[in-house]
This record gives C-alpha cells, sequence and structure tokens, in this order.
C-alpha cells in the first residue's frame, strides 16, 4: 500500500465526519471558540484564542501571499496571483477554496480563509461544539463527531507533516524555501495555546516525527525521485537506526515500516532516563554523518544528507 498526502487529513480542508444522522460536522468560524467563557478568556486554556491570533504565525499565513516574495515564486511557477491559487493557498488559506457546504450557515466564509485556523486543526465543530467541555465524554466519541483529537505524537504528526514537509519538485525549483519536519522543534517554537499533559516526551516526540517525516520523503520519493529526497530519506534513516528504538525496514516497504513504527512510538512511555539515553546514542552514532557517509546519496546532494 502506498500513502501520499491522501494517507493523512491534510490542512487543505476540514475533516468533515458523517455521525448518525448524516450531517457534517461544520465550521463554526473562531468567533465560536473566542468567548470569554471559553477559549477568549483568562486562566489556563482560556487564552487560546488570543495566544494564536496575536502571536501565531498561523493565523497570518495568508499574508505571506502578498509580499515580493510569493510574487516571484508566483511567477516562475506562471501563477497570476498567489493569493488566489489552490497550489499556494492549500498551506497558507486552507479554507479559500474549499466547498462552501463545509460552513455552518450562519458563518460568513471570509471569516474563515484568512489563514490557517481553528478548523484546521481541530475539524468543523458544528456537532462537537458543547460536548467536548465535558470531562466525561470520551476522546473517541468525540472524534466520531467531527473533532480531530491531538492527544498522541503519532495524531499532532499527521495534523502538521502535509504543509510543513511536502513540497512538490516545481516548488522546490523557486525560490521557496525547503521544508524539514521537525515536530518536537515546531512545538517548542509555537506560541502555545495548550499544556502538555503529564508523560509528554521531547525525545518521543522527535522520534516520532521523524519517522512520519520518513513516510511522507518515501512516498514522495516514488512519486518524484531525485537526489535531493534520496538524500532526505537516507538522514532519517541514519537518525531512525542511531536511536536505539528499535527501528527496522528490512524487507518491508518503507513507507509502511515508518508508519508502523511512528504509531508504536507513539504509543509508549518515554522516561527521562530512556530520554537521555536516546540522545547519548545520537550523539556516539554522529560518525553516519562523515564527511565521507551516505555512498548511495549522489555526490551533489550527499551535503543535505550530512546536514540534516
Amino acid at each position: 500500500m502506498r500513502w501520499g498526502l491522501s494517507f493523512i487529513c491534510v490542512v487543505t480542508g476540514v475533516c468533515l465526519t458523517q455521525i448518525v444522522t448524516g450531517e457534517p460536522s461544520r465550521v463554526l468560524g473562531a468567533q465560536s471558540c473566542s468567548t470569554s467563557g471559553c477559549h477568549g478568556g483568562a486562566g489556563p486554556n482560556r487564552g487560546a484564542y488570543h495566544t494564536w491570533r496575536n502571536y501565531d504565525p498561523h493565523f497570518n499565513a495568508a499574508d505571506t501571499l502578498s509580499n515580493d516574495w510569493s510574487g516571484r515564486i508566483a511567477e516562475k511557477l506562471g501563477i497570476a496571483d498567489a493569493r488566489e491559487s489552490a497550489q499556494c493557498t492549500s498551506c497558507h488559506a486552507p479554507m479559500r477554496h474549499v466547498d462552501p457546504g463545509v460552513f455552518a450557515s450562519t458563518v460568513k466564509r471570509a471569516d474563515c480563509d484568512q489563514g490557517v485556523t481553528c478548523a484546521n486543526c481541530h475539524g468543523g465543530s458544528e456537532q462537537w461544539l458543547l460536548s467536548h467541555t465535558r470531562p466525561d465524554y470520551p476522546k473517541d466519541a468525540l472524534a466520531r463527531l467531527g473533532m480531530r483529537v491531538l492527544d498522541t505524537d503519532y495524531q499532532r504528526a499527521n495534523s502538521c507533516v502535509a504543509c510543513h514537509q511536502n513540497l512538490s519538485d516545481e516548488l522546490l525549483g523557486t525560490a521557496h524555501p525547503p521544508l524539514v519536519f521537525e515536530l518536537d522543534g515546531l512545538l517548542v517554537a509555537q506560541p502555545k495555546h495548550w499544556r502538555e499533559k503529564e508523560g509528554f516526551s521531547h525525545a518521543r516526540t522527535w522520534l516520532v516525527g521523524q519517522a512520519v517525516a520518513l513516510r511522507e520523503a518515501a512516498a514522495q520519493m516514488e512519486r518524484q525521485p531525485g537526489g535531493a529526497r534520496q538524500a532526505e530519506v537516507e538522514a532519517i534513516l541514519a537518525l531512525l537506526g542511531a536511536s536505539g528504538r528499535g527501528w527496522s525496514a528490512e524487507g518491508e516497504d518503507l513507507v509502511a515500516a515508518a508508519d508502523a513504527f511512528a504509531k508504536r512510538v507513539s504509543s509508549q512511555p518515554m522516561k527521562p532516563q530512556q530520554e537521555r539515553e536516546l540522545l547519548a546514542r545520537l550523539i556516539d552514532d554522529r560518525g553516519v554523518f562523515g564527511a565521507d557517509a551516505f555512498e548511495a546519496v549522489p555526490d551533489e546532494f550527499r551535503g543535505l544528507a550530512v546536514g540534516h
């Protein structure tokens, strides 16, 4: 089985889960989250809306499409206006070109298409908005109502990787910045509008993110083979092999093996001692990234693997 972007619930739209009634959980817009009694107030988890709106780069993601840099990229791709091209808005303004049926009748589309919104990461909330505040309401029930659950490293990685890693060769050939998906680094850099749960592990988050990155890179290499992508795949393989967490893809489809590894590691607790052991292994095995490493990668791309 092969997975590309279709394997994950890509941020280009909203996961509209059909429930028993057959009605989709449509988008209500950020205004449904921003009241003072919910995520627009003060206190733990209450200021999430303000953090996203005032500090999170995702809120202003669409503005990037108006600058000169985006204009030059669009010109190279033969795009008249990056702000109106689905090739650009699929990540920078995911709601701009989706079916109008995604939105509830009470919502103005223009209020939801200026950047990466609550619904793009959490799903349309029409069916689960009232239920998700109940501590006794199980997450799998909320998922059936259309909520995208982001409790595990694996779930988070799948929600982010589509826009934070996958670039076509055509887009890579422009001035678009290359993307390297590193889940833990992204979570650290992003202004938090959430609290990490007990048992959160930076090392496990990083490792799961690397496995998901490998899955996507391997799938894309099958569609668009090339030296740059091969360098990326070989570099992540070296990291996973050095982790000491039981990585193996012998005789297996690389895409499937990476996905299975990500799921397994995501479900396992990782104690501080195990985190230190993982870090020590990676430090001790830095030799695999030496100048003469990665002989399978073409010479002109070997530096990309060494510096990954």
